[in-house]
């Protein structure tokens, strides 16, 4: 009798990853992927206009926060695979979400590379030659700030950037994760220097600072009393501090220090003991960002002044402001010190922070391509793993050409402040594809699943009902909280029409793409339907 021929699902039974990554690493994945510095100074840069109580916000969005985490991290208890949702989500809703959704998030951090192409000059460059020239009273070392926030250097600086950080990301773990954590424990040492100049000055120390240094450009002694002033005549006034409504407008803008916490999944085929490394890497890093950007906050308040703040944003928002450089929070502090190591330290780190996010994606956004390619959605080619660096190199090229393709897209005459609040349209697209969607797929797991979850370390229950499922419900409630919230409030600047046009533009071509890949794999005889029946290969 003849035996039946088994079909070949897989184009090979393993992917080449290997599982080498430690607690540490994934945690500062996570924060690389979320750019400690430039989150914490976009959300320096928004709260003060929107108001409301900080503390409470901080406490709120990180408790959803944990919830979201959690469901990520007993999908990937189940599932340890590179691919992070894509594989949660097609293994459990379907195989077109499980891309779209996975692609979606791919894609924001795609536009996110771009603007570290800008950011990194604007932010970094500029302010640090600002600064570094009016500590030396040298107005040729200041003037040298102007050349990097300007398009030029952008896309220029930005080319290089974005080309030859690709290199770290193919050399494999050693070269990549050991940059990346000396990187993030000089951005930690960063921020907490930042946090002392502020907690060992006083506010009137700081109006004293802030109008030397803006005396030459504003024709006032009093430039500080003044933004108020102008401020108040072109439309602004300080919002509340004590607004619930005002609080939970926070939640969005707070999120993304949680959100960005589940990139490490993107590379769980390569995590050493998961359910160590990743409960570690994921929520106890985050609970460390949440309370590290709060002490931060509260610090800054203190010394410079809430109404300050708010006011100084809103000028800088309309272009208005008399001073050369836009006022990030780097730039506040470090207006608090005359050492030119400590001012040359916190800049060097922030550039370097910025730059380490370009291939940490890269790492993290090859897995999802070599997921997609193991399933038979791209070409095989894309998920050859190079012999000695174990890298899916084919993968981090066409990652580091779409960013440069990014770049050029992103690199037009707006200021870098609008640049930040266009990054936030970004914010409901993510919070719905993917993490909305893998807040569905964590309920129904446990049932519709029920060997591969009761078989897994995530199996707990409370009261009889999968704790997978609970969060999941709060992950839907989270997620749903922020799109809502964006897509109605004007003062995020995320829903305007370019904004919602461009995340239903990509919703429908990432959904293109994926038929067009179903309709071409089926007359090659490789229909994908069988390999979302079956858990990838390790």
């Amino acid at each position: 009798m003849a035996q039946a021929t088994k079909v070949k699902v897989f184009e090979r039974e393993a992917t080449g990853l290997v599982r080498e990554l430690t607690p540490l690493d994934v945690a500062l994945l996570n924060f690389a992927i979320l750019g400690f510095l430039f989150t914490l100074f976009f959300t320096v840069a928004i709260i003060p206009l929107i108001g409301g109580n900080y503390l409470i916000g901080f406490l709120l969005t990180g408790g959803l926060s944990l919830s979201l985490l959690y469901t990520y991290y007993s999908f990937h208890l189940a599932m340890p695979r590179s691919g992070g949702d894509y594989v949660f989500l097609s293994r459990t809703l379907s195989p077109a979400l499980g891309f779209v959704g996975n692609a979606s998030f791919i894609l924001v951090l795609l536009v996110y590379t771009g603007i570290t192409g800008v950011t990194i000059q604007t932010t970094g460059f500029a302010i640090g030659f600002a600064l570094l020239g009016s500590l030396l009273h040298s107005s040729s070392i200041s003037g040298m700030s102007g050349f990097f926030d300007t398009s030029t250097a952008s896309l220029i600086l930005g080319t290089i950037e974005i080309l030859g950080l690709s290199l770290p990301a193919i050399f494999g773990r050693r070269a990549y994760f050991r940059l990346q954590n000396v990187i993030y424990i000089i951005v930690f040492i960063a921020a907490i220097i930042m946090i002392l100049l502020f907690l060992t000055s006083t506010n009137a120390a700081f109006q004293s600072a802030f109008n030397s240094y803006s005396a030459s450009y504003a024709n006032t002694p009093n430039y500080y009393q003044k933004v108020m002033t102008q401020a108040q005549a072109n439309g602004w006034s300080a919002p509340s501090q004590s607004s619930l409504y005002g609080t939970l407008l926070l939640v969005p803008i707070i999120s993304i220090f949680g959100t960005s916490f589940i990139s490490s999944t993107y590379v769980g085929g390569e995590i050493r003991r998961p359910s160590k490394s990743s409960l570690q890497g994921m929520m106890i890093a985050m609970i460390f960002a949440f309370i590290l950007a709060a002490v931060f906050i509260g610090a800054l308040y203190n010394t410079v002044g809430f109404n300050f703040l708010s006011a100084l944003d809103f000028q800088a928002a309309s272009g208005t402001l008399a001073i050369p450089v836009t006022p990030y929070a780097n730039f506040l502090a470090l207006l608090l010190t005359h050492n030119s190591i400590i001012i040359a330290f916190v800049i060097i780190a922030g550039i370097l922070q910025m730059a380490i996010y370009i291939p940490g994606y890269y790492y993290m956004a090859s897995r999802s391509l070599l997921a997609y390619s193991f399933d038979g959605i791209l070409p095989k080619r894309v998920s050859n793993v190079h012999p000695k660096y174990h890298t899916p190199v084919v993968a981090i090229l066409i990652i580091a050409v779409l960013s440069e393709i990014s770049l050029i897209l992103l690199n037009i005459p707006y200021t870098s402040a609008k640049i930040y609040l266009f990054s936030t349209v970004l914010t409901w697209y993510d919070a719905i594809f993917p993490m909305m969607l893998v807040g569905i797929a964590g309920i129904i797991f446990p049932f519709r699943k029920k060997d591969l979850f009761e078989s897994s370390p995530a199996k707990s229950r409370i009261a009889g009902i999968p704790v997978m499922s609970i969060t999941g419900i709060i992950t839907v409630i989270f997620t749903g909280m922020i799109a809502y919230l964006e897509l109605t409030n004007s003062v995020y600047a995320a829903n305007t029409s370019l904004g919602i046009e461009f995340v239903v533009g990509s919703v429908v071509v990432l959904f293109a793409i994926y038929f067009v890949a179903k309709v071409v794999r089926k007359h090659q005889g490789q229909p994908l339907d069988l390999v979302f029946g079956e858990i990838p290969p390790e």
